[in-house]
């Protein structure tokens, strides 16, 4: 049996696969390119890639009839991030982000494939003072891409009602990582972060007074993979993220720390993103054993000995 990860190449897909493979399971990975992570090269006998978009039907439904009965569970990644890309083109990227979903949920419909775990974000919650939780906190997106993400939650859910499959949601926030350089992630990640690439003119126009949870991608995704594989959790919806708040500024001084050219960050006043701080992640600790790994430092740190490697190997 094997596990079908939409949006394989992803970011937090790529180290939701790494921590499955590493438990022994068989995944199918499907993305629209194929793209190589150094830390897989140890599991590629268990990664079976194809390249597919989840918006064609013509792509994806000859993955489930030629693995029916296979397939154990489907992990649903892709989504358009909230950055500038996806407010240049509204329509298109919550298409990707509702009907993709729509579309997955479908074929687990139609196959009978037993458990989907869709990947939502804390964005659902929109701006609050406090910690959000599952069980106190309604969802009230304060932008179109949250609402995107409730609307897919919501989806997901009805369809598991339905249909007897077992669908659970994960809402995780604003993780980096190992898997993209800060050239290749959104606008935040690349102008706080850039310092350890060597990136110059890095710059926000607003966000010096703002704190978020950033979270470390292992962290995600061990949470991720515990919310896939936990045997009957009381609830169906899992907060994951940290319960560290790092400042912007902060979070640019750590970057700079790790880098050996430190380059100076320009950040504008005032928040950056209608959001709050962090998410209670209590229920994610007490169903599912999540416990995040990473303070801050010691995430840059790592990721920044990752960046180093890379840019090494492509000299």
């Amino acid at each position: 049996m094997s596990v079908l990860v939409t949006g394989g190449n992803g970011l937090l897909s790529s180290w939701i696969i790494y921590y499955l493979a590493q438990k022994g399971k068989r995944i199918i990975s499907v993305d629209l390119k194929p793209r190589t992570f150094d830390y897989l090269e140890e599991f590629k006998d268990q990664i079976n890639f194809i390249q597919g978009d989840v918006l064609e039907w013509s792509q994806i439904l000859p993955i489930f009839h030629s693995k029916e009965n296979e397939i154990e569970g489907i992990i649903h990644t892709p989504a358009e991030m909230a950055s500038p890309r996806y407010w240049n083109n509204p329509y298109r990227s919550t298409y990707l982000n509702v009907v993709g979903t729509l579309n997955l949920l479908e074929f687990a419909r139609l196959y009978q494939v037993p458990k989907f775990l869709y990947v939502s974000s804390g964005a659902v919650y929109g701006e609050v003072k406090d910690s959000p939780s599952e069980l106190t906190h309604p969802v009230n997106p304060s932008d179109l891409y949250g609402a995107g993400k409730v609307g897919s939650e919501y989806i997901s859910l009805q369809y598991g009602n339905h249909y007897q499959i077992d669908v659970r949601v994960i809402r995780p926030y604003f993780f980096f990582g190992p898997g993209l350089l800060p050239s290749e992630m959104n606008p935040l990640f690349r102008n706080l972060l850039g310092s350890m690439e060597g990136l110059d003119n890095l710059q926000l126009e607003k966000g010096r007074d703002q704190s978020l949870g950033f979270t470390y991608v292992k962290d995600t995704a061990l949470g991720a993979v515990l919310a896939y594989e936990t045997e009957h959790p009381e609830h169906r919806v899992f907060n994951i993220a940290t319960d560290e708040v790092t400042s912007f500024p902060e979070l640019a001084r750590l970057a700079q720390k790790y880098s050996d050219q430190p380059q100076k960050v320009i950040l504008g006043a005032g928040k950056l993103f209608p959001r709050g701080e962090t998410l209670d992640i209590s229920l994610a600790m007490k169903e599912l054993g999540y416990t995040p790994q990473y303070r801050m430092e010691k995430a840059v740190a790592e990721y920044s000995e990752w960046i180093h490697k890379q840019l090494r190997s492509n000299m």
